[in-house]
């Protein structure tokens, strides 16, 4: 007997395909599945009775028949299982909770007091705690995933580099599996909202990051990339000028530098010849300046869309991807943002990797890594190439 609601039990890859192909299907039989999955009647019907013993599928209305008894079509229930991811953002904490279907049941955003590891452990138990009384039935969940910036070991759970927080290593999937008894994922922030994307269908393509940081995270076959240190996706410090100011990494002339909010917002004041306090410019500001018109303004994005659409003509001319995924700052205002860097991308990279390319922002919009971590639980659930 599997106990109910545990993640553990879908390592049976038989059981996993069989999951999948029900939930892709939304009424399928029996017999289908078993000529689909190459096994026995006897053995899909084992996994199917197990499947709805654990209410993860249910039998939901009778088929069309071929000549005998009709059969009995089995779907997904969604609310079998729920899952919860977390994005532990550089100054914002977002978590989210959905079903079986990605439908999202509930969702919360923190603004941490500080970056500290014990702050955003502290809240992220809070919000995993809240969610999981809702549900009433902690036996549902399915696992639990969080994204952080920096370099992450996604195999051994651990946090190996978050420039904005300054931990260094950190093991936080043993912190929260020591608190949780569900399975736990960690990776990359940015990998996490590409799962998101994955999950919506999309195989080949960049996701890219913007806002406090910025990120990439590279997926080749509906499959990440992690290159042999984790290292892969750190589009933020692709070298674009030899002059510019100091980087988080310590190096000179990252994209980080010069397209970074803070940086954006830098460029700008020293632009301007007014009477302010840095800290009172807002890149909402600067944005409404830009469009009512504002020389400096119109200026400081300009640049901005020209060092982003450079960097990202390198990667798409190198990898040929079907799509350009963009989350974060510059996804909030696509009408600033998208139109210029399409245009400014096919002016720089051959012509034959930008044809058919799509330049789009992020399914999830602003939820993009809580939701994104949780799909990385249900990619693992299901069988999904």
């Amino acid at each position: 007997m599997i106990k109910k609601g545990s993640f553990k039990n879908m390592k049976n890859l038989n059981m996993k395909n069989v999951l999948t192909l029900i939930k892709d299907h939304q009424g399928i039989s029996r017999a289908d599945i078993a000529k689909k999955v190459n096994l026995s009647r006897a053995a899909v019907t084992n996994i199917v009775n197990e499947l709805l013993e654990l209410k993860l599928v249910k039998e939901v209305r009778a088929g069309k028949s071929s000549g005998g008894r009709r059969p009995i079509l089995l779907d997904l229930n969604p609310d079998g299982g729920y899952v919860i991811g977390l994005e532990w953002g550089i100054s914002r904490l977002k978590a989210v909770l959905l079903n079986l279907e990605a439908d999202i049941l509930a969702e919360e955003e923190i603004i941490p007091i500080d970056n500290s590891l014990k702050e955003y452990t502290k809240k992220s138990f809070n919000l995993i705690d809240k969610f999981i009384s809702t549900i009433k039935d902690e036996d549902k969940i399915t696992g639990i995933a969080v994204g952080i910036h920096g370099l992450v070991d996604s195999q051994k759970g651990v946090s190996l580099f978050t420039p904005h927080f300054g931990w260094g290593r950190v093991e936080i999937e043993e912190i929260i599996a020591e608190k949780f008894d569900y399975p736990v994922f960690i990776d990359n922030d940015v990998r996490m909202m590409a799962e998101g994307e994955i999950w919506q269908g999309k195989k080949d393509f960049i996701f890219i990051n913007t806002g406090s940081g910025v990120g990439a995270a590279l997926v080749f076959n509906a499959k990440l990339h992690y290159g042999v240190n984790n290292a892969a996706g750190e589009f933020g410090h692709i070298k674009i000028t030899d002059d510019g100011p100091i980087c988080e990494c310590g190096k000179k002339g990252c994209l980080e530098t010069l397209i970074a909010e803070e940086r954006i917002l830098n460029k700008y004041y020293n632009k301007l010849n007014v009477d302010i306090k840095r800290s009172e410019l807002s890149i909402t500001q600067l944005l409404k300046d830009y469009k009512k018109g504002s020389i400096k303004a119109v200026e400081t994005i300009q640049e901005t869309s020209e060092y982003f659409s450079r960097g990202i003509a390198d990667l798409v001319n190198l990898l040929n991807p079907e799509a350009v995924v963009i989350g974060g700052l510059f996804a909030s205002y696509p009408e600033i943002f998208l139109d210029e860097l399409k245009t400014s991308v096919s002016d720089k990279a051959l012509d034959l990797a930008v044809e058919n390319l799509n330049i789009t922002t992020a399914h999830y919009g602003e939820y993009a890594g809580a939701v994104g971590a949780a799909e990385k639980v249900l990619n693992n659930f299901f069988a999904v190439d």
